[in-house]
């Protein structure tokens, strides 16, 4: 991201399946504050739902934390979890190769994080992941603070 950056809303949730519900609304309400175009809300939340549930389901996370931070060619995500170490840049995206109504869940969340980010960075600190989303400050439509 640009080196100048925005303070923007962060949030801690518990490590439950009723909490990633609870992220989804606040982060709904925040791209909304930010009057963030609704395909890019859209991909955010889908962003941040796939690695909230994956740090529950799947990493054993307590707690998670989501933080926007905006800068004059962007908006990063961060989400912090203290699961497991799992970096998702690593890991295999599967690629939908048949119909959806006929395909196995599971895998396809890499994938989905590449597509719709600009850049995604994952670094394990202090006994928590990292995970860093962009997006492009084009998608946002002016939206962003000015620098």
């Amino acid at each position: 991201m640009n080196e100048t950056q925005f303070a923007m809303p962060s949030r801690e949730f518990s490590g439950t399946l009723e909490a990633a519900m609870e992220a989804e609304v606040w982060l709904v309400a925040a791209c909304e504050g930010l009057r963030l175009p609704s395909e890019t809300a859209f991909a955010i939340s889908l962003c941040v739902e796939e690695l909230f549930l994956n740090a529950v389901q799947h990493g054993r996370a307590s707690a998670v934390t989501v933080a926007l931070n905006a800068a004059a060619d962007g908006l990063c995500v961060e989400i912090r979890d203290d699961g497991v170490p799992f970096n998702p840049i690593v890991a295999p995206a599967k690629r939908i190769e048949q119909r959806c109504d006929d395909f196995e869940i599971g895998g396809y969340g890499t994938g989905l994080l590449q597509k719709f980010t600009r850049r995604m960075s994952y670094r394990r600190e202090s006994g928590r992941n990292l995970v860093a989303l962009e997006f492009d400050a084009a998608a946002a439509s002016g939206a962003l603070p000015a620098t």
